[in-house]
């Protein structure tokens, strides 16, 4: 998957100036679990397990924030449950691209149609869709070609194989 040229650029000072500090390991990536909701309800989802008042909390922006700036990493990145269920996740996004960090929100898609307009188009702000259907169903392929024209990192999609189990296939 390709990261833009600024984004490399900034990952690069980073990483320099991490080896300038005399860091020998340093964080580059936080992976930011504002809430542990999810719309999906399937055999083998941990999410399930959690009892409903876990199922309710979310992590507020403040929090978010503070957590950011204690790891320092120049990347975010904010799984779910699904992370379009928290009400404030485009005030969360807003404050990480206002703080110049690359975000990328990991998304089922499901909500997509009704929260996409709640987010600035960023060079900080990348969607990452993954689609449990296969492929070749009608509704992931309107998605695929909506989502081109946003700035979707990538689609990875799950398809049963009888005789294989789950298999995982990446778009683009």
């Amino acid at each position: 998957m390709a990261i833009n040229l600024q984004q490399a650029i900034d990952i690069g000072k980073y990483w320099v100036t991490q080896g300038l500090l005399g860091r020998k390991h340093f964080p580059l990536v936080l992976i930011l679990e504002s809430l542990f909701r999810c719309n999906l309800d399937y055999t083998g989802c941990r999410r399930i397990q959690y009892t409903t008042e876990t199922l309710k909390r979310n992590l507020t922006p403040k929090q978010c924030f503070a957590a950011v700036e204690e790891c320092g990493t120049p990347v975010i990145s904010i799984p779910g449950g699904e992370l379009l269920l928290h009400p404030q996740i485009d005030e969360i996004v807003k404050g990480l691209v206002e703080r110049k960090k690359y975000v990328y929100l990991c998304t089922n898609g499901l909500l997509l149609g009704k929260g996409l307009h709640k987010f600035q188009t960023s060079l900080y702000l990348s969607f990452s869709v993954n689609c449990i259907k296969s492929i070749e169903n009608p509704t992931a392929k309107l998605w695929l070609s909506f989502l081109r024209n946003y700035n979707i990192v990538g689609v990875t999609h799950w398809q049963k194989n009888s005789s294989r189990g789950i298999k995982q296939h990446q778009h683009w």
